[in-house]
């Protein structure tokens, strides 16, 4: 029902808005590599497996698509692998998207199976009671029944934690971890990086801090400092990419024109249009302007140019309005200093946002209602929590510290409230896992006894 409420959603509300088309894109392109099988099935495999697959094979038969590449500003194009799953899928759906649909329902159904497996045993609430309020949380359910990556990393996530967290054999746990690993690596690399520093955070405070926190952020704060401050290429590349990032997505937001000259991109803002006359698919300068020179696919710096007016024509490469949701952060512009400074702004646009009057359409109220219930949950959680023993412990320090930290990236680079709603659910996931660990069912039941 909710994947039927999602795909209504996205096809009439949003119908041409930035998140509304993946699903069904991400379902064409899997029948166009779908139908690489029927011409040659080792080229199919070539492709489905990546071994073997080069441009060729993608110019022959890909050549239409919009996801199978992305250049190389991610490690791993985690859309290419969606775009595998819907072509497995295809063989037996026969391109009917409801059998897409309930595949990943289902996916999402076993996901929230291992979650209940995974903290079960840590926390004193009813056992239905668990299951059922990670089931019906409204972004996990909501994201989750849909045909975008988020099932897959959802599973991935159950898995993993399970193995993490759960008291069963050796086996069952080295399983649960291997899959559970593979699926985050090939879906949100970002969610199992976030995942292993907070387990990071978790082993050092328990292992080798026995639960001194002094101790424990004393570490993790000289770390951060030595890792930003002495220059290094991993330093650098961090700081850099996650820059790059934030600039990729404030053009997203704000709306723009990417053209293609002879060796670069040049991109334009929206308010430059007025220094360019459009013809069918060529723009071409007619005022003097600066422009920004980006490599596709690449995560070269963008460089600023000023252009003059030369009778040159460039071919639209990407052409989009901004975001209706789209809110300002401040840039990162390369700088550790920076990235520290904006700390409060990315938690504050990550947990608390949307705003009653921020931008956007009539669904930003509902995220602004599911962010009231999750704070007062929060506090509920507070007033009644309980003493937790050292395993309770841990798994609360392994979840507090995964949500902040993926809180933290997704408040510094997105500056779409929408898109924000989306990539944050794990994190809140996180949270209220937490809160069925702390929450005391004994102490309710004392405070209500005492109120009659």
């Amino acid at each position: 029902m909710v994947g039927v409420l999602f795909t209504w959603i996205h096809s009439l509300v949003y119908g041409g808005g930035d998140l509304s088309n993946d699903g069904a894109s991400f379902m064409l392109e899997g029948k166009y590599l779908n139908q690489v099988f029927h011409e040659s099935w080792i080229d199919y495999l070539k492709l489905l497996t990546g071994w073997g697959a080069n441009d060729a094979l993608i110019q022959k038969y890909l050549y239409m698509t919009e996801y199978w590449s992305t250049g190389n500003l991610t490690i791993i194009n985690d859309s290419k692998n969606i775009v595998r799953i819907h072509s497995i899928i295809h063989f037996f759906s026969f391109d009917n998207s409801s059998v897409h649909l309930a595949v990943f329902c289902l996916v999402s159904l076993f996901a929230t199976v291992h979650l209940y497996k995974a903290i079960e045993g840590f926390s004193a609430l009813p056992k239905a009671l668990i299951f059922w309020s990670i089931a019906l949380f409204p972004s996990v359910i909501f994201w989750t029944s849909s045909m975008l990556k988020e099932p897959f990393m959802f599973l991935g996530l159950g898995l993993l934690l399970r193995a993490i967290l759960a008291h069963s054999s050796a086996i069952k746990r080295a399983l649960f971890g291997l899959i559970g690993f593979i699926l985050l690596l090939s879906f949100k690399p970002y969610i199992l990086i976030c995942l292993l520093i907070g387990l990071t955070v978790m082993v050092i405070h328990y292992y080798v801090f026995n639960e001194k926190w002094v101790y424990t952020c004393g570490t993790v704060i000289t770390f951060i400092l030595c890792f930003s401050l002495i220059p290094s290429k991993p330093s650098k590349w961090t700081i850099h990419h996650l820059s790059r990032k934030q600039f990729d997505f404030i053009n997203v937001g704000k709306g723009g024109l990417h053209v293609l000259s002879d060796t670069c991109f040049y991109y334009f803002q929206p308010h430059q249009y007025k220094h360019l006359t459009f013809n069918k698919s060529h723009v071409e300068l007619i005022k003097p302007t600066r422009a920004y020179i980006v490599h596709f696919g690449s995560t070269k710096q963008p460089k600023s140019i000023l252009l003059s007016p030369r009778g040159e024509q460039w071919r639209i490469s990407y052409f989009k309005s901004g975001c209706s949701s789209y809110i300002p952060v401040t840039p990162l512009n390369d700088s550790w200093l920076q990235l520290a400074i904006n700390i409060p702004e990315a938690l504050r646009n990550s947990v608390l946002r949307p705003f009653p009057n921020d931008n956007g359409s009539f669904l930003k109220h509902f995220g602004f209602i599911e962010n009231i219930g999750f704070l007062l949950m929060v506090c509920f959680t507070l007033i009644y929590r309980r003493t937790l023993i050292t395993d309770q412990r841990k798994a609360l320090v392994l979840l507090m510290g995964f949500s902040v930290v993926l809180f933290l990236l997704i408040g510094w680079i997105t500056p779409v409230l929408g898109a924000i709603v989306r990539y944050r659910f794990p994190a809140q996931l996180a949270v209220l896992l937490c809160c069925l660990i702390l929450v005391d069912p004994l102490k309710i039941r004392w405070k209500k006894k005492n109120m009659r």
